[in-house]
């Protein structure tokens, strides 16, 4: 479920192949054997569908109030039970049916051996259920109290159950028919534990506030390990499946799996480094691939290409290193440790390519293999860790670098820094404390005071959260402990008034928030009119009555320029324009959410989800602009936006994204570790100095720069149909790739510079029309038609020190009189043979070739030596002399 739109895909666990997205009302998932139930907590009803077309099955069900995960159970029949714990009502379904005891005072439920069990709180008494009417079967007298905090769990092949009493730091387990064994303390006291997991006769109880797990065999009632899984506290999941034990971080990259000697083989779940990338690709048992015997080449026409002999295929003992940073290292439990601590560090793509193995070494002499491996640094210092990755295409990728600080283990804690953020709260908000401390540390103590007066807040987490009622100065305290030593560092700030509330059709002129949803009727919705004005939606909804081709959700501008303006944390949507900037400067937008309106929510407004008219030094931080135009700045505008995303991608047309965005008229707009998802990001005039840059980005367009006098694309991943430019192009440490193998076209009217990149699974790694300048040091890997193809011009390029691996393998020998094929090669015109433009060649690789190495028109290529071919067979090699 997709909480943000109340939308369901179903993936098929055998193809793996998502559903299209359907929307039922609801908020709230709970998926049976033969039936998802869906609750719309609001509504209170309980419908439920197909778990293979997502259609109803029946007339939805009446349920009192909302109801969690934790109060709902499934039993061996496959009926739904749910426990409302307001009223204490227990419920149970079916497709067709509903059935329901009334009850009261708290309770929990579990499932032993396919039995439904009610454990309830206020009786202490533990009831195991007859699954088809509810009727009690037997009972035991559980040891809980009045105040304990209670998880349950009941065991998949027995009847008994595993209570967790978090308020004690115990687990108690009980058979029906036999009572309840001694309970087994888990560490010193009180803790942050939850429902346990049973395997194999073992108890797995997650400790979230140490971020470890407490292993418990089940016949001994002994604690057997007490395994870390994360480095602090974590609201961690666990689930057992098959008898395997996973683990999972809902909201972070970690997950893994738990043995029940405490060993685990832990995983990322995407590259922490570069979120927006995706999904990592599940690593390669061998750098070995396999493709279809290429196609046994012929002559072309006699006219326009020589023939070329032989399979063209030879294996390199030494390939040379692919172009563009491939992989990323992780740490765990971060960088920073102490002499003796056991790191986990693993090495993560970046790109579609599989990581086969992977070379560390660790600054301290010592070296390992291993796309994951373990370390301990014997003494203090700041160590470099270096993993060299090999692909699974067998080629090896560049090495990268992580620095690590090892102190000594009776270093003394140090508290480096206190942040709190916001920096300057309000009151209402909540606020965040966290700290940077070095050292060794085992407990921290944090407390909030007002000045001179009582304590409001205290914690003992590594971070935490706390909203404050009341204005006036407050002072933080972190005391960090290691054994006896204690060192302590506060801070003092102030908490303001919470600002005016907003109403629809506002002028605002001083701080104003949002305290519920807005409907508006107004033509603009919002007006900021003044300077040092902060808007915060508070996580509300802004949005508009009905359409209506003018309308603006929040528009800030004033007589003259409006400066140090702030619109954060909420969505606006369904105006012509969600956010328009006039004659502004200095204006923050942070974690908002924008889509602007559609005409019979089909046709998209004309208007643009952020829009900026002389709009200089705009930050866009943390916001999803999902409206058909995601920006539109113009007339010297200035805007950076970071950490972003730019379209949702769909619907899709002829396989391209829809929806654009542009920068225009001398305007400048920077894109940095964002993702973008749209047809075009452009700038549609012939201005001057209007310029794009991307950065660090995931991207998915068919066209980028069109119209710009610059365009600047550095280490970015993704895709690119068509690349733009009018006056200077570079490409700098990118990633190329398309899963339907089309051409990446290059179309620069002035000069490019193109260098370190990889461009892999197209039919064209590269295909530059026009444009001059240099090509150096890229990788061209696994493209169906040619690695680099050039089109005849008179712009002169520079072709060096560029690897082409394993290129031209798609195309079939017969259709060499109408297109080339191979790893560098001109364009063939059939009219007039290879294209004309003047080039010079040096210093490049190709292997593993299938047709033409190299194929230039001798008389305009100018051969600078040093270029490689396996095999080195002169028929491979037009244009150029090759080498092996």
């Amino acid at each position: 479920m997709n909480r943000l739109d109340g939308s369901i895909v179903r993936v098929d666990g055998a193809t793996l192949q998502p559903s299209q997205p359907s929307k039922p009302m609801g908020s709230r998932l709970f998926p049976t054997p033969k039936t998802l139930y869906v609750l719309d907590a609001d509504r209170g009803l309980l419908t439920p569908l197909d778990p293979v077309t997502l259609a109803p099955q029946g007339q939805a069900h009446s349920v009192a109030t909302d109801v969690s995960p934790e109060n709902a159970i499934v039993d061996r029949d496959g009926r739904l039970w749910l426990l409302d714990q307001h009223s204490g009502d227990l419920a149970w379904f079916t497709a067709h049916e509903k059935h329901s005891i009334e009850r009261t005072g708290p309770a929990r439920l579990a499932v032993a051996d396919g039995h439904p069990v009610l454990v309830d709180l206020s009786t202490r008494e533990a009831t195991l259920l007859d699954p088809a009417t509810g009727s009690p079967l037997e009972s035991i007298r559980a040891d809980v109290r009045p105040g304990d905090t209670v998880a349950v769990a009941g065991s998949p092949g027995e009847r008994r159950i595993l209570i967790t009493i978090a308020s004690r730091g115990l687990l108690v387990t009980c058979t029906f028919g036999t009572g309840c064994a001694a309970p087994v303390p888990l560490g010193s006291g009180k803790a942050d534990l939850g429902a346990a997991v049973e395997v194999s006769n073992h108890a797995v109880v997650p400790d979230y506030s140490t971020g470890r797990v407490w292993i418990v065999n089940l016949a001994t009632m002994r604690v057997v390990v007490e395994p870390q899984l994360f480095p602090g506290p974590v609201r961690f999941e666990l689930l057992n499946r098959d008898g395997i034990v996973f683990y999972n971080d809902p909201d972070g990259d970690q997950a893994g799996v738990l043995n029940l000697d405490g060993t685990q083989r832990a995983v990322s779940k995407y590259n922490p480094t570069k979120p927006d990338a995706g999904a990592n690709q599940v690593a390669f048992e061998s750098p070995k691939t396999s493709r279809p015997s290429p196609p046994t080449p012929r002559s072309g026409p006699a006219d326009a290409l020589p023939p070329v002999n032989g399979t063209g295929r030879l294996e390199n003992t030494q390939p040379p290193v692919v172009g563009a940073p491939m992989a990323d290292i992780v740490v765990r439990p971060g960088t920073k440790g102490v002499v003796g601590q056991e790191f986990e560090l693993e090495v993560v793509a970046r790109s579609t390519i599989g990581i086969a193995t992977a070379r560390w070494t660790f600054g301290d002499g010592s070296e390992a293999t291993g796309l994951s491996v373990r370390h301990k640094w014997d003494r203090p210092g700041e160590f470099r860790v270096e993993v060299a990755p090999m692909l699974a295409i067998g080629l090896p990728a560049r090495v990268a670098t992580a620095t690590v600080l090892i102190e000594s283990v009776d270093a003394p804690p140090r508290i480096d820094s206190i942040t709190i953020s916001p920096g300057a709260p309000q009151v209402g908000e909540p606020v965040r404390f966290s700290a940077d401390v070095s050292g060794q540390s085992d407990r921290w103590e944090w407390t909030v005071q007002r000045a001179g007066g009582s304590v409001v807040a205290s914690s003992r987490q590594r971070e935490f959260q706390h909203t404050f009622a009341t204005v006036g100065t407050y002072n933080v305290t972190l005391v960090v402990m290691a054994g006896a030593l204690r060192v302590a560092q506060s801070r003092t700030f102030t908490v303001a008034p919470e600002p005016r509330a907003a109403r629809c059709g506002d002028v605002l002129t001083t701080n104003a928030v949002l305290t519920s949803d807005l409907v508006c009727a107004d033509e603009v919705a919002l007006t900021i009119a003044a300077d040092n004005v902060t808007l915060d939606l508070r996580g509300h909804l802004l949005t508009a009555e009905s359409f209506n081709p003018n309308s603006i959700g929040i528009k800030v501008a004033k007589q003259g320029t409006i400066k140090n303006v702030a619109i954060k944390n909420g969505k606006v949507t369904q105006f012509n324009k969600p956010i328009e900037l006039t004659d502004a400067a200095s204006v923050q937008i942070t974690g908002m959410v924008t889509e602007t309106s559609a005409v019979d929510g089909i046709v998209p407004a004309t208007g643009s989800d952020i829009a900026g008219q002389r709009a200089r030094s705009v930050t866009i931080t943390g916001t999803r602009m999902e409206g058909f135009i995601g920006f539109d700045f113009e007339d010297h505008s200035q805007v950076a936006i970071s950490g972003s995303t730019i379209g949702k991608g769909e619907p899709r047309v002829n396989d391209k994204p829809t929806g654009r965005s542009t920068c225009q008229l001398d305007s400048s707009c920077s894109i940095t570790n964002s993702t973008v998802l749209q047809e075009t990001v452009h700038c549609n005039d012939l201005s001057t100095s209007t310029s794009i840059e991307i950065r660090d980005s995931t991207v998915d367009l068919h066209d980028a720069g069109y119209g710009c006098a610059h365009l600047t694309l550095v280490n970015n991943r993704g895709h690119i149909e068509q690349i733009v430019a009018q006056q200077t192009l570079q490409m700098l440490g990118n990633t190329m790739s398309h899963s339907h193998a089309k051409p990446l076209e290059v179309h620069a009217q002035g000069t490019l510079f193109i260098k370190g990149n990889t461009f892999t699974k197209m039919s064209i790694g590269l295909d530059i029309h026009n444009g001059r300048g240099a090509v150096t040091e890229n990788s061209f890997i696994d493209n169906t038609q040619a690695g680099l193809q050039f089109h005849e011009g008179d712009g002169h390029l520079e072709i060096s020190k560029n690897t082409f691996f394993q290129n031209g393998y798609g195309v079939d020998p017969d259709m060499l009189q109408f297109t080339n094929a191979g790893g560098l090669v001109a364009e063939v015109a059939p009219s007039r043979g290879l294209a004309r433009r003047p080039v010079t060649i040096s210093g490049n690789s190709v292997e593993r070739l299938y047709h033409y190495a190299y194929c230039t028109l001798p008389e305009t290529t100018t051969d600078g030596g040093g270029n490689k071919s396996l095999p080195a067979d002169p028929s491979y090699c037009v244009g150029v002399a090759c080498s092996q």
